[in-house]
């Protein structure tokens, strides 16, 4: 639901967007405020596809403030009201969330009757009924409700968890979704926090990372990936999140097995699947109207929330796994066609929606949150009903006071039901009170929520007696995704057996073979039976089958699961594949470092990697001497190299060559020797301007990484940074001379700056700003030859400014700001008061783009790195707002776009976002928007500035006309 009248990103440079920073954008002399609908009406402004028709189920009185809702067993509808939105009830944080139970008393569908179970609830964002009482997110806790003496109100409070991060309500942890091993997974929101429970009072730092909760236990684990409002899962265990400005994420690593091998450098597991990525394209029905901006730049993805793959087929076949987004902004929800890509995800518009929504209204009050399949295989749907949906911190002064009450709605809020038109909805099974027999034949409905229900209620009864049929549920029942939740259902009932396992190995639907592997886990030490059938599966033709394969043989420790493993990455290329079998190669590390030595390969990577990372000398030894042996010409690059990703990952375990010598004994001391006749014959390869260019770089990678001659190497090196030399040749060194940690490095880096062309010149800038000596020389460069500063880009002034290392933070601050105004407002002010008078030129603010704003954004016309927000999305393109947001980026800093610095144990900085978090590493977004991924072992700190990756101050690089060129640029939409 973030900015849905104003979506902060500013063309060029803004990591950040600005509160007050609106008010410089006067509302027009004349706002016209759309006026609420009645239920009625605004039921009639909803367009769905044809042949599905829309219902309202719910509203006002019986409903307010509704963001999201959940169904018991009993076939109640339990509703979460954010009433306290935004500010709290007095506008001072006073809490008023509200808990409503709605019941079909009839049976029939329509909910006739309501409750009020609970209010006065700080923010509640998501409820889930557990047990005999409900669950509710109202931050800072996990809350469990019950009502004991039977009026229907909650008359017990029980803090199960505490230390939710609180901020902004549109960034809250949300979620409270069952997960197949019972477990409640939750979206983090943005906020982080540190959570604790009675059970688990050590606070668990979340981060930006979402989380899982066991409330019976008061256990709590971090997950892969974030989401920020909703996230949900397939009939697999497939989780999928979203954020504002991006509609479907997959989460393609599982982190409690990363976690195994705390070496391991996994890739990002937030996997865009939407094929059309980002601040896509949409289509709504209602009419912008007069707000905080400009028209254009509407009708792109920017408040998507309540991610839902509908896991039923009473819709239609074609909706079956389809993925459904909500998007308030813009009173639509969305809707994706999914289809697995190795054991990832793509997805599509759907046929007959390329310019189109699957649900859209013309009223602009409609504020559609969530979207939830029901256990009568309807889509329902949640509609807060607000006029002001945006929240107050970003709306400027002159707004609110045309706006009024921001409140407006407060007392309104709708559900909706989308369902077959004609068609009698699915009878709900009273599931609370069934016998065990009904629970498991409540296990074969076509409804996930159904299934989740009825597992619920099994795994809490431990109904011993419903063991024998969910047997056979799991061997024989019609629907794949019935016999993968009866495997779950004994699982979490602690009933599930080696024999039941081994059966469902052999499924014919992979969904269902992946989950017998997974839970051939518990069995890993009293059923060896089962390996043989879980090794089979490397060959397996589905490739989550054989990723979860490759996660699984890590549990089992006998040599033969180490065999399996070898083959599963002998036989995959997939990165997230290869990232599950290395999770799991710690426990078998001499089984492989074997496997690939009787194949040969005793340079391969792979090989490399666990040798170094299990710092097996004799593998060590035995793979430099396979490195040194001679090579034809052809080979001499790859033998460069393999050579680089050995140092590479003996860097990463904090070890070098030189470390190497004191241990292997004389094998050792033989290939130490062989492997400095390739550091001689890299040298002459490097600067023989006859040689292949890739050797030529494989060559450069390497240097100075040696167990001596690091004097030679550097003033090799630097002879490399040349124009004569090609630009990936002088990449390649100057990364080389980054890993080699003398003084003289960066005067030798900063002699050759003349010389330099902008790729060069900006990793010498990268490169320099990483250590804190470096960067001081840098500084003493730039104060003395002053002509120097345009030079360095806005991102790369923030990297110095915003340092680490005070004193350099504050000496870069000084040289940088020295002759600037350090009140923003007054400089804003003197450029709004110069600017109508002169003429910007569209072309000629191209390329002032180009050379200040593309190392950070992509534009209109104009290629550049896409660091920051989509500009696609950019809202307003007055003068005004632009020459505000350009001049005093960092009033309010949007979290995601908050720069930090890495400290890594060997003193190197590593500025920019922080892409993804996992358990054994977190993924930054440099400078150069290349992402990087950082061992958690190789981290020293962690630092946010709390600002974003702009700096103030651009008025010293831009004077007035190139100012106005600018604005004309992004104003024209990047056309030239």
């Amino acid at each position: 639901m973030n900015r849905p009248f104003i979506r902060g990103s500013i063309a060029m440079v803004l990591l950040a967007a600005t509160a007050s920073a609106y008010k410089e954008v006067p509302p027009p002399d004349k706002v016209v405020l759309p006026a609420p609908r009645s239920a009625a009406a605004s039921l009639a402004s909803i367009t769905v596809p044809a042949g599905l028709e829309i219902e309202l189920v719910a509203s006002e009185p019986q409903v307010k403030d509704p963001i999201d809702l959940a169904w018991d067993a009993a076939g109640r509808m339990w509703v979460v009201e954010m009433a306290d939105y935004p500010l709290g009830l007095d506008g001072k944080g006073k809490p008023g969330g509200r808990i409503r139970v709605l019941e079909s008393t009839h049976g029939d569908g329509r909910y006739d009757k309501m409750t009020l179970f609970a209010d006065g609830l700080n923010f509640p964002t998501s409820v889930t009924p557990w047990r005999n009482g409900v669950l509710v997110t109202a931050i800072p806790d996990v809350l469990f409700l019950e009502d004991t003496d039977g009026d229907g109100r909650a008359d017990r409070t029980t803090k199960l968890f505490t230390g939710l991060g609180e901020g902004n309500q549109q960034h809250l942890s949300n979620g409270l979704q069952w997960s197949l091993d019972g477990w409640l997974h939750v979206a983090n929101g943005n906020s982080g926090g540190k959570i604790t429970s009675p059970q688990s009072p050590r606070p668990l730092e979340v981060g930006q990372r979402d989380f899982r909760i066991a409330p019976d236990r008061g256990a709590v684990e971090l997950l892969s990936g974030q989401s920020q409002v909703g996230r949900n899962r397939d009939d697999w265990g497939n989780w999928f999140g979203c954020n504002n400005s991006n509609p479907i994420w997959h989460f393609a690593l599982e982190d409690h097995y990363l976690r195994r091998n705390p070496h391991l450098s996994p890739p990002n597991a937030t996997v865009t699947v939407a094929s059309v990525p980002g601040a896509a394209r949409i289509y709504p029905t209602s009419q912008t109207f007069a707000r905080f901006n400009d028209p254009h730049g509407f009708n792109h993805v920017t408040s998507a929330c309540g991610v839902m793959i509908y896991r039923d087929d009473w819709l239609g076949a074609a909706f079956a796994g389809n993925v459904f987004v909500c998007e308030p902004v813009h009173n639509l929800v969305h809707r994706e066609v999914v289809r697995p890509v190795g054991p990832t995800f793509k997805s599509d518009r759907a046929p007959g929606e390329q310019t189109s929504e699957f649900l859209a209204s013309t009223d602009n009050w409609s504020r559609f949150t969530a979207v939830r399949a029901g256990p009568d295989g309807a889509l329902y749907v949640v509609d807060m009903y607000r006029l002001v949906i945006e929240h107050p911190k970003w709306i400027p002064d002159a707004w609110q006071k045309e706006l009024g009450d921001l409140r407006a709605g407060e007392n309104a809020g709708r559900i909706y039901r989308v369902k077959p038109k004609g068609a009698t909805l699915r009878p709900v099974p009273v599931l609370a009170s069934a016998s065990g027999a009904a629970l498991v034949q409540a296990l074969e409905s076509p409804s996930g929520i159904v299934r989740d229900l009825a597992q619920q209620q099994l795994t809490w009864r431990r109904e011993a007696s419903a063991v024998p049929a969910l047997v056979q549920l799991a061997a024989r029942a019609e629907r794949p995704a019935t016999r993968a939740q009866a495997l779950w259902t004994l699982h979490t009932m602690e009933a599930l057996t080696a024999p039941v396992v081994a059966r469902a190995l052999q499924d014919p639907h992979p969904g269902v073979r992946r989950q017998a592997v997974r839970l051939s886990e518990a069995f890993a030490g009293s059923a060896p039976d089962l390996l043989p059938r879980i090794a089979a599966l490397v060959d397996d033709a589905d490739a989550a089958v054989r990723q979860q394969v490759g996660y699984t043989l890590g549990e089992w420790k006998t040599p033969a699961a180490g065999i399996a493993l070898a083959r599963l990455l002998r036989a995959n290329d997939d990165r997230f594949i290869r990232t599950a079998a290395m999770s799991s190669a710690l426990p078998h590390a001499a089984t492989l470092i074997a496997q690939f030595e009787a194949d040969g390969r005793g340079d391969d990577p792979l090989l490399i990697e666990i040798a170094t990372a299990t710092e097996n000398a004799k593998a060590l030894a035995s793979i430099l001497t396979a490195l040194a042996a001679p090579r034809p010409a052809a080979g001499v690059a790859q033998q460069f190299a393999t050579l680089g990703l050995l140092l590479d990952w003996l860097q990463r375990n904090n070890k070098t060559l030189v470390q190497l010598q004191n241990v292997g004994g004389e094998a050792m001391t033989q290939a130490l020797a062989a492997a400095d006749g390739v550091f001689g014959a890299a040298r002459g390869v490097a600067m023989d301007s006859a040689a292949a260019p890739t050797a030529r770089v494989a060559a450069a990678r390497v240097l100075g990484r040696g167990r001596g001659q690091q004097t030679e190497d550097v003033e090799l090196l630097a002879r490399l940074l040349t124009p004569a030399s090609p630009v990936d040749l002088q990449l390649a060194a100057v990364a080389s001379l980054g890993r080699i940690n003398r003084q003289t490095v960066a005067d030798r880096l900063l002699e050759g700056w003349s010389g330099y062309g902008g790729t060069v010149r900006a990793a010498v800038l990268d490169l320099v700003i990483s250590r804190p000596a470096w960067a001081q020389v840098l500084l003493d460069r730039l104060e003395a030859n002053r002509d120097l500063l345009p030079q360095v880009d806005a991102g790369r002034r923030a990297a110095l400014t915003q340092h680490s290392n005070q004193k350099l933070a504050e000496r870069a601050s000084a040289l940088f700001n020295a002759g600037m105004d350090a009140n923003r407002q007054q400089v804003i002010e003197r450029y709004q008061a110069a600017l109508p008078a002169i003429a910007g030129d569209a072309q000629r603010g191209a390329g002032i783009f180009t050379a200040m704003c593309s190392a950070c954004h992509a534009f209109g016309t104009v290629p550049g790195r896409k660091v920051g927000p989509d500009l696609a999305t950019v809202k307003d393109r007055s003068a005004p707002y632009l020459l505000t947001h350009i001049l005093d980026p960092n009033r309010t800093v949007e979290d995601r776009y908050v720069f930090y610095t890495v400290t890594t144990q060997d003193g190197r900085s590593v500025a920019g976002m922080l892409a993804g978090e996992a358990g054994s590493s977190i993924t930054m977004i440099g400078l150069d928007g290349v992402e990087q991924t950082i061992l958690r072992s190789e981290v020293r700190s962690l630092i946010s500035s709390g600002r974003s990756l702009m700096p103030d101050g651009l008025e010293g690089a831009l004077g007035e006309q190139p100012m106005a060129d600018l604005i004309a640029f992004l104003a024209a939409g990047g056309n030239r």
